[in-house]
């Protein structure tokens, strides 16, 4: 049988090693937080982005349900189509006469 013999390391070596396998678990870190496309703090601002995509995808949603609420309101309901006939459009009904006495200042700036 062969014997084996056991040497330890002088504290020179000790410290070379200490200090390399530090070496290598700080860029180990420093490529996990900082890796372009993959790191960690890539990940944060990538959930952030779609936190707000998805707000803003609510919001969307919501204005359009109360588009097509306003659309239906206007195929269907008479009276609230001549409300916006006249507001918006300043539309007005046979035989009928708009006075204007607002000051002459507002009315050149409309």
């Amino acid at each position: 049988m062969k014997k084996t013999y056991k040497t330890s390391l002088s504290s020179v070596q000790q410290k070379k090693i200490i200090r390399i396998s530090l070496l290598l678990v700080i860029l180990l870190l420093l490529a996990v937080f900082f890796t372009p496309g993959k790191g960690l703090f890539f990940l944060r601002k990538q959930k952030e982005q779609v936190a707000v995509l998805r707000a803003e995808n609510q919001e969307l949603v919501e204005k359009n349900n109360a588009l097509r609420e306003e659309i239906k309101r206007v195929k269907t309901d008479k009276s609230y189509l001549e409300e916006v006939a006249r507001s918006q459009h300043g539309l007005l009904k046979k035989d009928e006469v708009v006075f204007d006495f607002s000051p002459k200042e507002k009315r050149k700036r409309e």
